[in-house]
């Protein structure tokens, strides 16, 4: 499975080089391709930068690390290339002050990236977790996995995605369809209010305890 990073950012930087790490091709882009090289040469080998379009012809699974407003403008232009792709919406529809959701409730960031693109299967995942977990490439804390919520609609992209989480080392954790985003959105508020307000820092992650099936 090879793995396109759209957006060169800190989430998008650090989940590549993770997964480059771990054995697979990852390849990246960005707006401003400088920034798609310097990320793929810091992920080292296994890692390449590609224009956006090449990007997603070329990838099976394509994480969406850009900030959610300019997922659509951005891949608007290649409605037909997404055709049978893997999104996995990273995003969350965050206001500019990081202290509420641009919306919710009756919707989700993901199922409206789902409603403009119903060519491509959106999974969500990676949304409540901070992108230092991610560079230290260490998916457990004090000897606990982190657990890591996906939600979609469709089965055999779920289970791509739970293959790739739980290679990373996360407890992946179904949370049904992709409207279940609209309660995953929310917990990374919590996440940031957590971790940036009262103090706990970025090196932290939410545990699902359970007794075994």
């Amino acid at each position: 499975m090879r793995i396109g990073i759209i957006g060169s950012g800190k989430v998008g930087r650090a989940l590549g080089a993770w997964m480059t790490r771990v054995g697979y091709e990852v390849a990246f882009t960005s707006r401003t391709q400088a920034h798609a090289l310097e990320a793929a040469r810091d992920a080292g080998p296994g890692a390449t930068a590609l224009e956006l379009r090449a990007l997603v012809e070329s990838c099976d699974l394509l994480l969406l690390t850009l900030p959610f407003a300019q997922i659509v403008p951005t891949l608007e232009p290649l409605r037909q290339a997404l055709a049978r792709k893997i999104l996995v919406d990273v995003t969350n529809p965050i206001t500019d002050n990081h202290r509420a959701l641009s919306m919710g409730h009756t919707t989700s960031g993901a199922e409206e990236i789902s409603r403009r693109f119903p060519e491509a299967s959106v999974v969500k995942a990676f949304n409540a977790v901070f992108a230092e977990v991610y560079a230290a490439q260490r998916a457990r804390l004090e000897d606990r996995p982190i657990t890591m919520f996906y939600a979609g609609d469709e089965d055999a992209a779920k289970q791509r995605v739970r293959e790739l989480l739980v290679r990373l080392g996360f407890d992946a954790v179904d949370a049904g369809p992709l409207m279940n985003s609209r309660y995953l959105e929310p917990l990374s508020l919590l996440n940031i209010h957590l971790g940036r307000v009262l103090g706990w820092g970025a090196h932290i992650g939410f545990s699902l305890l359970r007794e075994p099936r």
